[in-house]
């Protein structure tokens, strides 16, 4: 029997048209079971040389259960939580119900409740359940039940023993923990490349809800030795901790600092250093600077650079100042950004040469002054748009738009269909390769030629519109398909001095994740000069 468009997943929303229900289509009657064991082989066929002892016992044994205790293995992990009341769980596909979870049990695939479930018990019981559960061990003065049920969790927790909990879970003899969620949660992130708790992808591509289409034929491992993979997937969880978790979670993050794992490629470097920005930033805003300045100090990012030099120069301990000259010195001469550089010299000029005004004030201060109208003090794009079209400009409203549809129609080949295309999965979106800065390199020869052909612009405006018709629709992580941006990208390509346009364009390329946004307001043409304004 399939499953109706009733059978949304949980958290999700029937999206309305024109007033009407959209029309949700019907899935498979085990959908689910194909999406996981799909999900497990490729997997175990990409990931083979980084899959160590706990998620090939897993693979193996779950392989090993009958059909139906894997129906119902699937079901749990795709579910919210990990801490069921398995006489609620209803799923007319799987017969007998009650003796696939015996024999999910035996094979260690769920267990009964430990003290360590308690947070995850009292989260997945009825508030009513709850109430009870205090009825029973707290005097009436203790508790409200009107309470919110995350208050009465709280208090549970603080005045009920853990062995009275567990004692009132056993009176109804139906609850089950999914077990093996620490192997499943890391065979989930090899897959997707992301901390996922759940199976919802799958379903929510199913459902037409995302589109997922496939780039490519096959795709290549992420990682090519366990220990990459191990050492992306700790700063994984601890980005997914430091989002989600407790202070507690975080405060063990930050007295742990020392001990991580050293990266061992460009995914784990960047989770680290990201990971050190949040917890600086954290603790800078906990007015804690010793701490933040000892996490700052174990990345090299611009970011973490930057916050050291503001730090240290507001502290002004005894060699501060000192510090402070000598490192914006090191940062000018050998920047890791053009950001970096610009903060440096600005700093440096201010703080030293006692310049009294940033560069960016300056800039300000020279720049042209038009008048808008008072209606449109909250829309000053808009009114300068106006003013210029008033003065016989064609204006357009740019920012990024134009310049991410133009990069990602140009080398849409080489983003997401040639060899050297960096892409893990169907979901993914933004080639690797791209984000970790090779793009470029990858792809030198392809690039530089496509290039050089825009001295043709005809012929460069055919090609784009071409790219435009084959792709048009399909989800990336370059830009959003829109008709209006599309024309604009056909002015800039018209209008555009050719040298100058490629050079921007390269730049994109070697270095997306800082030339990908930024760019001007507005864009201005009049008697084919073309201009930008911001």
């Amino acid at each position: 029997m399939p499953i109706s468009q009733r059978a949304m997943p949980r958290g999700g929303h029937q999206h309305r048209r024109h007033g009407a229900a959209r029309r949700l289509p019907d899935l498979p009657q085990y959908y689910y079971h194909t999406h996981f064991t799909d999900m497990l082989s490729k997997v175990k066929t990409r990931y083979e040389s980084c899959l160590d002892s706990a998620p090939m016992a897993f693979i193996d044994n779950f392989s090993a259960l009958p059909r139906d205790a894997q129906y119902a293995y699937v079901r749990i992990a795709g579910r919210k939580g990990r801490v069921f009341q398995s006489s609620k769980l209803s799923y007319p596909e799987i017969e007998n119900l009650p003796a696939q979870f015996d024999h999910l049990q035996k094979a260690g695939f769920i267990n009964p409740l430990s003290k360590g479930d308690i947070p995850d018990y009292l989260c997945a019981i009825t508030k009513p359940d709850l109430v009870a559960l205090m009825r029973q061990h707290l005097c009436a003065s203790a508790f409200k039940a009107s309470w919110k049920k995350s208050v009465l969790i709280e208090a549970a927790r603080a005045h009920i023993q853990e062995d009275d909990i567990i004692d009132y879970a056993a009176q109804g003899d139906d609850v089950i923990v999914q077990g093996q969620s620490a192997p499943l949660r890391y065979l989930l992130y090899l897959y997707f490349g992301r901390i996922e708790e759940g199976l919802q992808p799958f379903t929510m591509r199913d459902l037409g809800l995302v589109k997922a289409p496939d780039f490519k034929d096959s795709y290549g491992p992420r990682f090519e030795t366990t220990a990459e993979a191990r050492t992306a997937y700790f700063y994984a969880c601890a980005l997914y901790d430091f989002r989600h978790g407790g202070e507690g979670d975080v405060a063990r993050l930050i007295d742990s600092a020392a001990d991580w794992p050293a990266p061992l490629c460009a995914v784990s470097l960047a989770g680290r250093d990201k990971l050190l920005g949040k917890l600086g930033g954290l603790s800078e805003r906990l007015g804690d600077v010793d701490t933040a300045l000892a996490l700052y100090g174990l990345s090299q990012t611009p970011h973490c650079n930057e916050r050291k030099v503001r730090l240290r120069y507001a502290r002004d301990e005894d060699d501060d100042r000192e510090w402070v000259k000598s490192r914006l010195e090191q940062m000018i001469e050998d920047p890791a950004s053009d950001d970096e550089h610009h903060f440096a010299a600005d700093f440096y000029a201010r703080k030293f040469h006692k310049k009294r005004t940033s560069r960016v004030t300056d800039i300000l201060r020279a720049s042209e002054v038009i008048k808008i109208d008072e209606a449109f003090r909250h829309e000053p794009e808009r009114a300068a748009a106006r003013h210029y079209r008033a003065a016989g400009y064609d204006a357009y409203r740019t920012e990024n738009a134009p310049w991410r549809m133009l990069f990602g129609l140009l080398f849409w080949d080489e983003l997401y269909a040639s060899e050297t295309s960096v892409l893990h999965n169907s979901f993914e979106r933004l080639p690797g390769n791209l984000k970790a800065g090779t793009f470029y390199d990858d792809n030198f020869q392809a690039i530089e030629t496509k290039l050089s052909s825009l001295t043709n612009k005809p012929k460069s405006l055919l090609n784009i519109l071409k790219s435009a018709a084959r792709h048009h629709g399909a989800p990336n992580g370059i830009f959003r398909w829109n008709s209006r941006t599309l024309d604009k990208v056909k002015v800039l390509l018209e209008a555009a001095p050719t040298k100058a346009l490629a050079q921007i364009l390269r730049l994109m390329a070697k270095d997306w994740s800082h030339t990908k946004d930024g760019f001007p307001d507005l864009m201005l043409l009049k008697d084919g000069a073309l201009s930008f304004v911001e």
